[in-house]
């Protein structure tokens, strides 16, 4: 049993030093992101506005359904904060501790600009994938995918393509470095926490394109100089996560987009299936729900049972929602609510 509730114990999996569990809640949408339109995003900017309607949130989720780890953000530093603070306001009613997951931007810069989430970085990702797969089969996955839309602006006009925006060359990928100030700036955010799990953001899917895999090595001994376990968030999983391993770089493990309708899974939906079935590493799946465009118990009957991930992180939303999506969730898992 729970020591937080009178429900059965989330099962654990040991990923590097620790116990992490299988199932843990997400950022969103407490940061506003909904992964559907903009109408809903101002929804939950408003319904989740203040911290104690987050806490409620997540006290509910605690207390009801065993969770103890919760992924934090910095890069809506008022969002964000705002939710941490709804975690320790959780761990006051509690009595208890919730083990945090951080999500930590790599600032890959370029004569002195950062370059992470420019549109050449974007651009350099297409074309990544698409020399991966072939423009049929990549042009066929973009345009069921949904939530890529909805990070789009809503229509497949403003995505960034070689053809629209120049890529990052050879001459470019040899002069990027890692800004460790301003890394050391982000890692203020977290100042008095105490986190479980460090994550690398998906810039390691840029490297990997651009073959900087000693940039990817180099950030990754910084990290476990900070933190015991650090896994890595990778968007292009089904090309980088075999360049990863070819080039033997240890992560403890790997946070991937997996979901029945493919979405955000790139190059293509299959390739990413087979990475994760290939790794002996953990896989912590995102975006399960596609959305919230996939839901039900079926969705975790994909990702725990046909693709065989050891872990699953999705947002929380209202207490309703909670309550359904969490109880279908630990029914796959064999445990009663």
């Amino acid at each position: 049993m729970s020591i937080h509730s009178r429900v059965q114990s989330i099962p654990t999996i040991p990923l590097g030093g620790i116990e992490f569990p299988r199932l843990t809640m997400g950022i969103h949408p407490y940061d506003g992101v909904s992964y559907q339109d903009e109408h809903r995003d101002a929804e939950n900017l408003e319904l989740f506005g203040e911290v104690n309607p987050v806490a409620d949130v997540i006290h509910h989720a605690v207390q009801n359904f065993g969770f103890s780890v919760a992924q934090v953000d910095h890069m809506n530093p008022e969002l964000n904060r705002l939710h941490l603070q709804a975690i320790w306001e959780t761990e006051r009613r509690l009595q208890t501790d919730i083990g945090l997951l951080a999500y930590i931007l790599i600032p890959i810069s370029l004569n002195g600009e950062t370059v992470s989430y420019s549109e050449r970085a974007h651009s350099t990702l297409f074309e990544y994938d698409l020399a991966a797969v072939g423009e049929e089969a990549y042009l066929e996955q973009l345009s069921r995918d949904e939530i890529l839309k909805y990070t789009v602006g809503g229509t497949f006009e403003n995505l960034v393509t070689p053809k629209t925006v120049e890529p990052y060359g050879r001459a470019d990928a040899e002069n990027f470095t890692i800004d460790y100030a301003t890394l050391e700036q982000y890692l203020g955010f977290f100042a008095g926490c105490k986190i479980l799990v460090a994550d690398p953001g998906a810039e390691i899917d840029l490297l990997a394109a651009v073959g900087r895999f000693d940039l990817i090595q180099e950030y990754l001994d910084f990290l476990r100089g900070r933190f015991d376990t650090v896994i890595t968030s990778v968007h292009h999983a089904g090309i980088t996560i075999p360049l990863i391993e070819e080039h033997n770089i240890e992560f403890d493990g790997y946070i991937v987009p997996i979901n029945e309708p493919g979405m955000y899974m790139f190059p293509i939906q299959d390739r990413v299936v087979d990475a994760v079935r290939q790794t002996n590493k953990h896989v912590i799946c995102i975006k399960p729900m596609a959305g919230g465009r996939y839901l039900g118990e079926k969705a975790f009957e994909y990702v725990f049972n046909d693709v065989g991930v050891e872990s699953c992180m999705f947002g929380m939303g209202t207490i309703e929602q909670v309550t359904e999506t969490a109880t279908a969730a630990r029914s796959v898992l064999g445990l009663s609510s």
